[in-house]
């Protein structure tokens, strides 16, 4: 009896033994899984603080260059470690530009000579979620090279000299890149940052698709955006020409509206209410900016004409712009002149009586005593490339604004209008 009951007990104990095993695999399972759930949570978390840091530092790049005292749209410079660290100043040339130039690091601390224009730094240090500041890339386009570049609408119709970005499968996202930032991330295989001032493969990486090798460490310009694996963690933000140009636009066009009507204001003050004559669009010859007698329309003149009738100059006008800084100490005018238009009403040009009602309107209302107006970039239908381009004014200007009358109109912005027109009227309502 006792024999038989050790014999029926065998395949309870491994019954038992058995459940103990399963419950034991199924906690591991269920401890894999939460562990991989975890890990791939923890890795979505890393990776939008990186593009949290990326986007703040497209904030600063953006902010640096909009807010430029004499040049918006300029670029800086990177901190590369040409000079033996990465200290966070940005890295001029002291000559010609290169692509070995445009790459390097966030230039958040400094701008120092040999920098022309030297100010501060972007501000602020960043570092994404593996403690690296972020990398940066720039267009030859949009940095001073022994010149200072034309920063202006035109820039859009440039083909050349843009960075371009393709996806982890060789697709082109765009060849119209003005700056890219990345973030490094952690050190991958290979890669060796302990030294004093490693070089750009040390925090970039490469991924070979097919027979083409795409390598963000070089300096040609081209980089690739892919997902993060075991071999390339570089997260990437790009801002292209386009979508740069259009905050330029804006920046610009505020600053003309504040410039442009605080001097023409003041001529006014200066000139018993009466405002020049503007510079008229020449046709086929290049663009002047010589007031012309009679001329209520046309481009903001840096030459004043002050006579009242042909050959009689206005006592009562001033000779030259009050203050006579006006306009050329703005160094950026001359870049966005060409894109500037003036209306001065006829109540209120030299030898009149500086008196409406024969005065200008916007949006159908209002008694003006001149117009500025800032033409964006061309849309379909408009040419700015030869100066007979140039000389009319339909090649700029939409709508009620390029009839040639004393109305004018503002209108959001679309395929088919994007002029901006501020009121001039000695500060009563146009402020």
């Amino acid at each position: 009896m006792s024999l038989t009951r050790k014999i029926c007990r065998i395949p309870s104990q491994n019954g038992a033994a058995l459940l103990v095993m399963f419950v034991v695999m199924v906690l591991g399972a269920i401890g894999f899984l939460l562990s991989q759930l975890n890990s791939s949570s923890l890795s979505r978390e890393r990776d939008a603080q990186t593009m949290r840091v990326l986007a703040e530092a497209k904030e600063l790049v953006m902010g640096w260059s909009l807010t430029h005292p004499q040049r918006p749209g300029l670029l800086p410079f990177p901190d590369r470690n040409a000079d033996g660290n990465y200290d966070g100043a940005a890295d001029c040339p002291a000559g010609a530009v290169n692509n070995t130039h445009l790459l390097g690091k966030l230039p958040w601390a400094n701008y120092p000579a040999p920098c022309i224009d030297p100010r501060g730094g972007l501000g602020g240090r960043l570092r994404d979620e593996s403690g690296e500041t972020p990398w940066y890339a720039v267009s030859r386009n949009l940095v001073y090279n022994l010149a200072y570049p034309t920063i202006n609408s035109d820039l859009t119709q440039l083909n050349t000299g843009w960075i371009t970005v393709f996806d982890e499968k060789g697709a082109l996202l765009s060849n119209r890149v003005a700056f890219v930032l990345m973030a490094p991330g952690r050190v991958l295989p290979g890669q060796n940052r302990g030294a004093a001032a490693p070089a750009a493969a040390n925090y970039l990486d490469s991924m070979t698709l097919g027979a083409t090798a795409h390598n963000n460490a070089d300096t040609d310009q081209s980089f690739i955006a892919a997902t993060a694996g075991s071999n390339f963690n570089d997260r990437l933000l790009y801002v292209t020409i386009d979508e740069f140009m259009t905050h330029v636009e804006n920046a610009v066009a505020r600053r003309v509206e504040r410039d442009a009507r605080a001097c023409l204001d003041a001529y006014a003050a200066a000139s018993g209410g009466k405002y020049p004559w503007a510079a008229v669009l020449n046709g086929g010859a290049a663009p002047d900016y010589t007031g012309d007698y009679g001329a209520g329309f046309g481009r903001i003149p840096l030459t004043l004409n002050i006579e009242a009738s042909p050959g009689v100059p206005d006592a009562a006008m001033q000779a030259g712009w009050q203050p006579a800084t006006c306009f050329t100490a703005l160094p950026y005018w001359n870049s966005w002149r060409e894109q500037i238009f003036y209306q001065v009403a006829p109540g209120y040009r030299p030898g009149s009586a500086a008196v409406c009602p024969a005065c200008l309107t916007l949006n159908g209302g209002g008694n003006y005593r001149a117009h500025v107006l800032f033409a964006g970039r061309a849309l379909a239908g408009q040419a700015r490339v030869t100066n007979a381009n140039k000389g009319a004014v339909a090649n700029y200007l939409e709508g009620d604004n390029a009839n040639g009358d004393l109305a004018f109109e503002n209108q959001p912005d679309s395929a088919s209008f994007n002029d901006r027109v501020f009121c001039v009227d000695g500060g009563v309502t146009c402020n």
